[in-house]
């Protein structure tokens, strides 16, 4: 079994999502929150193995977010002479915003036609490539192993082995 934990928001550095390999299945844990601050339970999927198609990574920067950000971030500064603790918190919000406006997301395809978005930190961008390259190798095995060529080969190679083993 093979893990892999990551962070999903900055300002809830504290949920994890967690995606998990077992024999025939993969189990996804992807947290929820309420306004980007206030843990919301998680959704939870579990997809047979032989149902994965596809597995990609993108990273994208959102504008919009990024002058959201830029615009809370100097709101913040500009009003730590008034109230500091006001100002550093609309601050760090701001620079939360800033960093998260930065995306990487994991999408994982099935057989079926449903997509799985699985949001990272732009920090933890290594995570969702080993994740990527995790998906696909077994992707990859699934199909070696029903690739009917393939098996008839491997047991055709036994038989003349095992012949010639006999004969010797």
């Amino acid at each position: 079994m093979k893990t892999i934990t990551y962070m999903t928001s900055l300002l809830t550095f504290y949920l994890k999502g967690e995606i998990s390999t077992e024999k025939n299945f993969l189990s996804l844990k992807i947290p929820n929150s309420v306004l980007a601050l206030i843990p919301l339970g998680a959704q939870k999927h579990n997809v047979p193995v032989n149902q994965l198609s596809a597995v990609a990574t993108s990273f994208s920067l959102v504008f919009k977010e990024l002058i959201i950000g830029i615009i809370e971030a100097l709101v913040g500064f500009a009003s730590i002479e008034s109230s500091f603790l006001v100002g550093l918190i609309i601050l760090l919000i701001g620079v939360s915003t800033i960093i998260t406006s930065f995306k990487t997301e994991l999408r994982i395809d099935t057989t079926s036609g449903r997509s799985y978005l699985i949001p990272f930190v732009v920090f933890e961008k290594s995570k969702a490539a080993s994740a990527e390259e995790m998906l696909n190798e077994i992707i990859s095995n699934r199909l070696n192993d029903t690739n009917s060529r393939q098996v008839t080969e491997k047991q055709t190679d036994a038989v003349v082995d095992a012949i010639n083993n006999i004969n010797k």
